[in-house]
């Protein structure tokens, strides 16, 4: 059988899983449905799984070969020392050297030697010294475990014999690589790109996990990475099968074993219950991958100190509790990290610390979950875990800073009497002048406060949640602007903004406009003071951002507009005033491109068109003065592919290739530097399909499959890092509806239909109205295939339920162009394809360009190029000639334009 590339791999190991896990009946009739979506896909895994029923045949890792193994060890003494075994041969390998030696074994590194094909293997031997221990036993495990997982960031098992009739072996795949902590700190990597990196292996201990299989010695000399940036996950030598079978049917032998297994561990990754011998669960693996991330991201171990005994390291692990992440990495020696400090808090503080929970049933479920939340902190999502209660997190900061926190307790104290205070004294304002000024004293004292070394201590502890309560209780003082001198108003409003960033991050999107309305009015008009100026516009536009943030995902197009007019408006006059300053530069980019994001929502394709061309280049200028801000070249990336598919709108598809294709080369070069960055995997990804798309409507269908091609493998990785990525898998599906649209020959209605399914399934919960242009696009395919085979009643069978429901989700988002130009498109195929009947053809066609005449459309007719397209086919349909040569007159010359080709 051919050897299969990595990536061929990648796409059959979850399939392989599946079949694997049915019995032979389900097995059969999913392969059946295999084969109608993916015939080569069908035959492969056949292939696999008549290999896997080879192996049982011969007894691979079965009960046998473990007798004999237990028999083996039996005779060998307790006290034979391990021989030198370079240059033996062991089966069609011969080893080389010793790679390294354990608890468990030794490890030696082989070559294969039968001159069938060349590549070196791990082969790893029971340590003599253990034979006859009851080791023999978990070292049968191993194999026993080891072949139950497939997974492309586990170590495989190849093979299992006795050496010499006595020491028993296995033979792993070698892997040339760097523990995870040396791989980070020789590359360098940032905080997001080690995030990245761990979710490769916490997508390794899932998939163990999902089989009941727990490792329990997880630490960096087990996870190693390769120059390629690809995770292998190393070593099941202790792991334990939670429904094992055999160890009920071995009884007390069974029992001793497990107790045994359950005291080999790793003191410095151990959870808290494996130094007390308590039961062990998928929570005990979380722990120690708690452990690892605070040791990848903070540069210290969370309770081991270099200077404790093992026992005084044993009894840390069970009682201290460790610090904040983000208070360590300050020190961090890799200056990656050190710069990075900040971006630790919050968020990652609380999913590291529900990770290292003291109880296991505090902690995260299994791998999954902490993978699911990780995911949700790189895609700026709310994360599941949530901090810890305040009494709580106020207990352990106590109990961690004694000392510093003595004053601190007092400030509080000080700042809860505070506005008791000054709530009396605003009853009593009226009466007393003096006690009005007293009032505003002490509320000026609270806001330093509250900005100052409060807003310090609880934005790592609790994502501001603290401070938005104490916030809200002052918000109708702080929206007061009376008598109030520029630096209390600027205060006043930052304290505001923060209040409406916290309630929009929590979804409270009507409860942060209130907030938010009051910071934009505090900051009328120009800095009151030259020495304020950055700070003063930074504030006003944050303040104008977030209020337009909340109008525009409330598609309140109006509004947003207003508020992104005065954010692009404050920082345009910052840049004015500071022509080098970088911030400044970069913010009115950042504004261009929400003003842009606008208009191309409201079909204002020029204006959109505009602004994005203004953001690429602002901050294409900043980072030519800071080439290295991945943050900013991945912003730049964003405006590219906003600026692209303005021009694709457009028509314009030779200049949306210039530009998509300049997106691609960024991507394609920095995923090669940062292999491990699935961020800039998905750009590569998106890049891809959005070029192979304007190939495709520029009529040169085999360049536009090539690219559908390369987006198909970017997305079928990220799945596969990642099952439960839905953006991931939907952006699959479009780009395999894409390599479809792109062939000469129409896809069958089988095809489709599986492509259909999928998409159903992915949305079984949550239906997304931003995905029906795709439904809509793989619903024409379908009608059409079933025109060719099934007649035109099961055609329009297959259209009727798409069309109410994307007329349902019309009515509510009228000015959703995407969604009604798929609506469009697929009335028209009812009209001109499905309806026989020439009179009704005629209404049906009537209706369609009486739409197109609407307030809405009509001024859309020579600027829209998919809308344009959409009425030159009306226009055919009813036999208008003129208009149908001049609706493709103007395609025509808008697909031709060369000028503007790149930003």
């Amino acid at each position: 059988m051919a050897v299969l590339d990595r990536q061929r791999w990648l796409s059959l190991s979850p399939l392989l899983d599946e079949l694997l896990d049915l019995a032979p009946p389900a097995r059969a009739e999913r392969l059946a449905a295999l084969q109608a979506d993916d015939a080569d896909t069908a035959d492969q895994l056949r292939r696999l799984l008549a290999q896997a029923d080879a192996l049982d045949a011969e007894g691979f890792m079965s009960e046998p070969v473990v007798a004999q193994w237990q028999e083996a060890l039996a005779a060998v003494p307790d006290d034979e020392a391990p021989p030198d075994l370079a240059g033996q041969a062991l089966g069609p390998y011969v080893l080389e050297r010793q790679l390294g030696q354990g608890g468990m074994g030794t490890v030696w590194l082989a070559r294969r030697a039968d001159g069938r094909f060349e590549g070196q293997v791990a082969v790893k031997f029971l340590t003599t010294g253990l034979l006859g221990r009851g080791d023999a036993g978990r070292f049968a495990r191993e194999g026993e475990i080891l072949a139950r997982l497939s997974h492309p960031h586990i170590a495989r098992l190849l093979d299992a014999g006795l050496h010499e009739g006595r020491q028993p072996y296995l033979v792993l795949e070698y892997v040339d690589g760097r523990p995870i902590d040396a791989y980070c700190r020789v590359r360098q990597l940032g905080v997001q790109e080690r995030v990245r990196l761990f979710l490769d292996v916490l997508a390794a201990v899932a998939h163990a996990h999902a089989r009941l299989i727990l490792h329990r010695d997880l630490k960096p000399s087990n996870i190693l990475v390769t120059e390629q940036g690809d995770v292998k996950l190393l070593d099941f030598g202790i792991a334990k099968l939670l429904a094992d079978a055999t160890q009920a049917s071995q009884g007390a032998a069974a029992t001793e074993l497990t107790q045994r297994a359950g005291s080999a561990f790793t003191p410095q990754f151990a959870a808290p219950e494996q130094v007390q011998q308590a039961d062990v669960t998928t929570a005990t693996d979380v722990y120690a991958l708690g452990v690892l991330l605070y040791l990848l991201l903070g540069g210290r171990h969370p309770t081991a100190d270099d200077t404790q005994t093992q026992l005084d390291r044993l009894k840390a692990v069970v009682e201290l509790v460790p610090k904040r992440l983000s208070d360590v990495a300050v020190d961090h020696e890799d200056d990656a990290i050190a710069r990075q400090a900040r971006e630790l808090r919050g968020d990652l503080d609380t999913i590291i610390a529900k990770a290292l929970k003291k109880s296991p049933a505090e902690r995260y479920a299994n791998a999954q979950a902490m993978a699911d939340d990780l995911q949700r902190w790189l895609s700026h999502e709310p994360i599941m875990a949530r901090p810890d209660s305040r009494l709580y997190v106020l207990n352990r900061f106590v109990r961690r800073h004694r000392v510093a926190v003595a004053a601190g307790a007092a400030a509080v104290l000080a700042l809860l009497g505070l506005t008791t205070v000054s709530a009396l004294q605003a009853r009593r304002a009226e009466a007393a002048e003096q006690q009005a000024q007293a009032r505003r004293q002490q509320a000026e004292d609270l806001l330093s406060y509250m900005l100052g070394e409060f807003a310090d201590k609880l934005r790592p502890i609790g994502r501001l949640e603290l401070l938005d309560s104490v916030g809200a209780k002052s918000l109708g003082f702080l929206a007061e602007d009376a008598e109030a001198g520029p630096l209390a108003r600027l205060q006043r409003a930052k304290a505001l903004t923060v209040i409406g960033e916290v309630r929009v991050s929590k979804r409270e999107l009507d409860a942060a406009i209130e907030p938010l309305t009051a910071a934009n009015a505090l900051l009328q008009g120009d800095p009151p003071q030259a020495e304020m100026l950055a700070a003063w516009r930074k504030a006003q536009g944050q303040a104008a951002f977030w209020l337009g943030h909340i109008h525009y995902t409330q598609r309140r197009f109006a509004e947003a507009k207003v508020a992104w007019d005065r954010y692009r408006d404050v920082s345009q006059r910052w840049l004015q005033a500071m022509p080098q300053d970088d911030d400044a530069t970069a913010e009115v980019g950042y504004a261009e491109n929400n003003l842009g994001s606008l208009a191309l929502d409201q079909g204002q394709l020029a204006e959109a068109e505009r602004s994005f061309r203004h953001s690429v280049a602002l901050k294409l200028e900043v980072l030519q003065r800071k080439p290295g801000d991945a943050a900013l070249t991945a912003e730049w990336s964003d405006s590219l592919s906003w600026l692209g598919s303005t021009l694709a709108q457009r028509g314009r598809y030779v200049q949306a290739e210039a530009v998509f294709r300049q997106a691609l080369e960024t991507a394609e070069a920095l995923c090669q530097k940062f292999p491990a960055d699935q961020g800039w995997l998905e750009k590569l990804g998106n890049s891809a399909y959005a070029l192979g798309d304007v190939l495709l409507k520029a009529g040169r269908k085999e360049a536009g499959a090539s690219m559908f091609g390369r987006a198909i493998q970017a997305f079928r990785a990220l799945r596969d890092i990642d099952p439960k990525n839905r953006k991931a898998v939907y952006r699959l599906i479009r780009a395999e509806a894409g390599l479809l649209r792109s062939q000469v020959k129409p896809p069958s209605a089988a095809v489709v239909a599986a492509l259909q399914q999928r998409l159903a399934e992915l949305e079984a919960d949550k239906r997304s109205p931003r995905w029906h242009p795709l439904r809509a696009e793989l619903n024409q395919m379908q009608a059409r295939a079933l025109l060719a085979t099934g007649g035109v009643p099961v055609a329009q069978d297959s259209l009727r339920d798409t069309v109410e429901l994307l007329q349902a989700d019309q009515a509510a988002s009228p000015l959703d162009l995407n969604l009604r130009q798929a609506l469009l498109e697929l009335r028209l195929l009812a009209a001109t394809e499905l309806t026989p009947e020439a009179a009704q053809r005629a209404q049906r066609c009537q209706e369609l360009a009486t739409e197109l005449k609407s307030p809405l459309l009509a001024p859309l007719h020579h600027v829209h190029a998919g809308l344009t397209q959409v009425a030159a086919q009306v226009a055919h349909c009813l036999g208008r000639a003129g208009d149908v040569q001049r609706h493709e007159q103007w395609l025509q010359a808008q697909s031709a334009l060369t000028s503007n080709a790149s930003p």
